[in-house]
C-alpha cells in the first residue's frame, strides 16, 4: 500500500524540545507522519531518537514545542491518555512482563485502551496469526522466551491496544538476521494489510529506510535530513555513516 496523502498529519511535531536535567536531548525537532506511512527515524546512539519517541509519549514532558496527533494537541496529556488516543509503543529493551505468561501479557496491552470483549478476541486472534510462535508459547512465562519471540510479545501487545500509530523502537536489536527479517515482514504486513501508521526507530539503518516510505536523519537532537526512504539510501552521506561500515544508527 502506498502512503496515504493527507492534508493534515496524523502527527506533527512541531520545535520540540526535552532534557534530562541540564542536558538538552531534543533542540527543536520537527517531524511529520501521515496517515497510512511507515516512517523511519535514524542517527547515531544519542542523537535523541528515543527521546523524542517517549516524548512523544508523555515522558519525559516537552519543555517547548508542540505535538499533535490527528490535528488535536497532546503535547501536555499523560501517558495513560495518550495510550487511550490509541499511540501504542513498544519500547527499547520490550520491557515485557517476565512473570506473567504471554496470554497475560498480551491482555495488559488490551486494557491499555477500552475493548470490547469482542474486540479484545479479534485483536489476539490477529496477533497470533501474525506470529504464531505466540500461539505456541500462549501459556509460557514470558522471562522463558527467546529475545526474538520477546520483541514479538512486545509488538504484540502493543497491537493489543487497536493502534492508529505504532511507535517501534529498535526492533531488531539483538536479534539474529532470521528473526529480525520475520519483524520486518510483519511491520510491513501491518502497514499493508491493516493500513497501520509506524514510527520506527532502528539500529538497522538499511533495513529501516528499505522498510519506510519516509525517514528522519537526527543528529545531536536535530533533524538534519528528510526525505523517502529509497533517497536517503541513495545520499552518500548515509552511505557513509550507517551503511558502508560507519557508525551504526
Amino acid at each position: 500500500m502506498s502512503a496515504a496523502q493527507a492534508t493534515t498529519p496524523l502527527l506533527a511535531v512541531r520545535g520540540l524540545r526535552a532534557a534530562y536535567g541540564k542536558i538538552e536531548a531534543l533542540k527543536g525537532v520537527d517531524v511529520e507522519i501521515n496517515a497510512g506511512e511507515i516512517v523511519a527515524l535514524i542517527g547515531a546512539n544519542g542523537a535523541g531518537k528515543s527521546t523524542l519517541m517517549m516524548t512523544i509519549f508523555g515522558k519525559p514532558r516537552a519543555r517547548a514545542g508542540k505535538i499533535e496527533f490527528d490535528g488535536r494537541d497532546i503535547t501536555g496529556e499523560p501517558t495513560h491518555e495518550i495510550a487511550r488516543m490509541r499511540i501504542a509503543q513498544s519500547p527499547e529493551g520490550r520491557r515485557i512482563f517476565p512473570r506473567m505468561s504471554v496470554a497475560e501479557n498480551l491482555q495488559m496491552g488490551a486494557d491499555a485502551t477500552e475493548s470490547s470483549e469482542a474486540e479484545r478476541e479479534a485483536g489476539l486472534e490477529r496477533v497470533l496469526a501474525l506470529f504464531p510462535r505466540l500461539k505456541e508459547r500462549i501459556a509460557q512465562r514470558g522471562g522463558t522466551l527467546s529475545g526474538g519471540e520477546q520483541q514479538m510479545l512486545a509488538i504484540g501487545r502493543a497491537l493489543m491496544s487497536r493502534p492508529r500509530l505504532l511507535m517501534l523502537d529498535e526492533p531488531s536489536l539483538g536479534l539474529a538476521p532470521l528473526i529480525a527479517k520475520q519483524i520486518f515482514e510483519a511491520i510491513r504486513t501491518l502497514n499493508r494489510q491493516d493500513g497501520l501508521t509506524v514510527l520506527i526507530v532502528e539500529q538497522n539503518a538499511n533495513h529501516a529506510l528499505k522498510l519506510a516510505h519516509r525517514g528522519y536523519v537526527m543528529v545531536n537532537g536535530l533533524i538534519t535530513l528528510a526525505g523517502t526512504g529509497a533517497e536517503l539510501l541513495q545520499r552518500p552521506e548515509i552511505r557513509a555513516a550507517y551503511l558502508e561500515g560507519g557508525r551504526r544508527s
